[in-house]
């Protein structure tokens, strides 16, 4: 696996373990083995730093998947692999943004925390519309009758193509 393939699962990987710092931070932690006592909990400006360097990850993950939509848009060919990859992703992206929004999250930390979830929403919904162009390969599009003439179809769907490629 390559380190880009490898970075959305890191990324998703280091946010979980934030959550699990904000416990350690609070105090809150039912375990109390001699070798979780051995480490440092982390401090407030430890856990900003943290937040600040993921929030910077997830929006440079953005701006990748950004780049996908555009050459997936265009593409005539299926990759079953990205594809498949696509699914893990956004499964686990999900699943991250849910216990985002569940963590119990040192009044400190609430900005920077808002902003790495805006984060990962943002990478969410480019997972959604990859998913979603992937799902057109395996659709026929439907047929309409119209009385619009075959050019003026076009520049339509000229038109269309373009706005959307400028929303993206």
């Amino acid at each position: 696996m390559s380190i880009k393939a490898a970075a959305p699962t890191a990324l998703i990987v280091a946010a979980l373990a934030l959550v699990g710092d904000y416990t350690n931070l609070s105090g809150k932690s039912s375990s109390s083995s001699t070798r979780e006592s051995m480490v440092e909990k982390p401090t407030l400006s430890d856990l900003q730093r943290v937040i600040t360097g993921l929030t910077k990850g997830w929006q440079e993950l953005d701006t990748v998947f950004s780049r996908n939509i555009t050459s997936l848009a265009s593409s005539t060919t299926f990759d079953d692999e990205r594809f498949l990859r696509n699914i893990e992703l956004l499964k686990a992206t999900r699943q991250l943004e849910d216990d985002l929004r569940k963590a119990q999250v040192p009044l400190a930390l609430t900005d920077d925390h808002e902003a790495l979830r805006r984060a990962v929403a943002k990478v969410r919904t480019r997972l959604a519309t990859i998913d979603s162009l992937y799902k057109q390969f395996f659709s026929r599009p439907e047929e309409f009758e119209s009385k619009l003439s075959p050019s003026a179809l076009r520049d339509l769907a000229k038109h269309t193509s373009h706005r959307l490629r400028e929303l993206t």
